[in-house]
């Protein structure tokens, strides 16, 4: 008896089990009908769909039939529900067919399928924007080959990427020439690519692009014609193949400004988009600018020029000269002053290039030019040189700095009348005119003070005082200097004594 009630367990789990193992070879066929369902998608489109709802039916028709006829319908369900529901939007030739281009192939011979319309470029940008997108089975264009391609290459797949890439090149778009100069740098991708077809403006550019050296690629691509439908891919190329030939001193500012062309054509938004449309991934071509959009620095390097700031002596000291320090933008082998025909060295004063002109002072214009450190003369510099201007805003600088009224004290020396201003000779170079009021009369009155430029160039001006006839009853006097730039200083009030 208690052999008995032992096996009873036994028994029941074996109970248990046994729809499962009737079950299991109704999977099986049921995956087999689904499959050949799944193949004759394209002639049966609801070929799947329909067995599952056979399924479904045989299910609630058998329900409360034996376990037997349970497991079996259990197991249809299973292989036929699985993949009919994949089949719900997948391609029109099935799950299979999408995956599998031989299946696809199959296909087409056994069921005598036409050839599917190729996508357009619309869904195939689509499909490329999408995360993990997936090779086309069956393509039909070069745009599908190239599409392909870009698929295989995101996932690694270089061998593949460069087959499919060899069928899109007959006619390529933009990205088809960055894949195929990417894909040249790995072995396996580069023994197919160079035994494919180009045309021959992309093979001469392709070619320049891969030349190892800096310099002899931008050599290439100088030596190509400036147009075409690819010429931002040819001035990309170039701007970085100019970068790289100049390291590790970085460009001159000559060479800055040939490479500047390229990033303000890549600035330019329209002809930007007209580029970008042309691409099949227009990700690419965002990268593209980019890289390029990076060396906008270029353009501020090749804006630099040679200037010169103008030191005229201080007031007071008539004979010293006027100096003109220049200065350099960058290293540079030597500045030059032009004379006549020929140009000279300007000669240094602590590493400053520095020209000194002395008295009689007279305007002149000169042109001044430096030799970058690769020898090339930059771009010339003509500086109107204004020797009185410098005179008077040097004088004015000190005025401003020590104050125009910080000595005088205001007293009266007769009725209606307070002692002069007294202004230097030197510092008269500084001003225009002074102003005068009182609290009686508060409107100011101007006297001029200023000097002619010839008398300025001739030496320092004589001295003069100012005249000030204030009422008897004021008792606050107030100044104000007019400085030769056309500026009026701080105004000052003093008590007359």
């Amino acid at each position: 008896m208690s052999a008995a009630i032992g096996r009873g367990p036994a028994r029941r789990s074996r109970a248990r089990l046994a729809p499962v193992r009737l079950a299991q070879p109704f999977v099986a066929l049921g995956l087999l009908l689904g499959l050949a369902a799944d193949l004759a998608q394209p002639v049966l489109p609801l070929a799947g769909l329909l067995a599952l709802g056979l399924a479904l039916l045989w299910a609630l028709t058998l329900a409360r039939q034996t376990q037997r006829a349970a497991g079996r319908v259990a197991g249809l369900l299973l292989g036929l529900a699985g993949i009919a529901a994949a089949q719900i939007g997948a391609e029109p030739r099935g799950l299979l067919a999408a995956h599998l281009p031989a299946v696809a192939v199959w296909q087409a011979a056994a069921l005598h399928l036409p050839p599917p319309p190729p996508w357009p470029e619309d869904r195939l940008r689509a499909a490329l924007a999408a995360p993990h997108p997936r090779p086309r089975p069956y393509p039909a264009s070069s745009d599908e080959h190239l599409f392909n391609a870009l698929a295989l290459d995101a996932r690694g797949d270089r061998r593949g990427a460069a087959t499919a890439l060899v069928l899109a090149l007959e006619a390529p778009r933009p990205d088809a020439l960055l894949l195929h100069a990417a894909l040249m740098g790995w072995p396996d991708a580069r023994s197919i690519l160079e035994i494919a077809p180009l045309p021959p403006e992309a093979a001469t550019l392709l070619a320049a692009l891969r030349l190892p050296d800096a310099a002899g690629r931008e050599a290439a691509l100088e030596a190509m014609e400036s147009g075409g439908p690819d010429a931002l891919i040819r001035l990309a190329a170039l701007a970085h193949a100019r970068i790289a030939a100049t390291l590790p001193a970085g460009p001159t500012v000559a060479e800055a400004a040939r490479i500047a062309p390229a990033v303000e054509a890549f600035a330019d938004d329209a002809r930007f988009a007209t580029f970008e449309a042309r691409f099949l991934d227009p990700a690419r071509a965002r990268l593209l600018r980019q890289g390029v959009t990076a060396l906008d620095w270029v353009r501020e390097v090749a804006a630099r020029r040679l200037t010169v700031t103008t030191l005229a002596p201080p007031p007071g000291l008539p004979d010293q000269p006027i100096l003109l320090r220049l200065a350099l933008p960058e290293p540079a082998r030597a500045v030059q002053l032009r004379r006549g025909e020929d140009w000279v060295e300007v000669p240094r004063e602590d590493g400053v290039p520095t020209l000194r002109l002395p008295r009689p002072f007279a305007p002149q214009s000169l042109v001044l030019r430096y030799l970058d450190r690769d020898g090339v003369a930059a771009a010339e510099l003509v500086h109107d040189f204004d020797p009185a201007a410098a005179i008077r805003a040097q004088a004015q600088q000190a005025l401003r700095r020590q104050g125009p009224f910080a000595l005088y004290q205001p007293g009266w020396t007769a009725p209606g009348q307070v002692n002069p201003l007294p202004i230097s000779g030197a510092l008269r170079a500084g001003l225009l005119a002074i102003e005068w009021w009182t609290e009686i009369e508060p409107t100011p009155r101007r006297v001029p003070v200023g000097v002619p430029d010839a008398v300025l160039l001739a030496g320092d001006a004589p001295r003069i005082v100012v005249e000030i006839t204030p009422p008897e009853e004021a008792r606050l006097l107030g100044l104000a200097a007019i400085y030769a730039d056309g500026s009026r200083g701080e105004p000052v009030t003093q008590p007359i004594r």
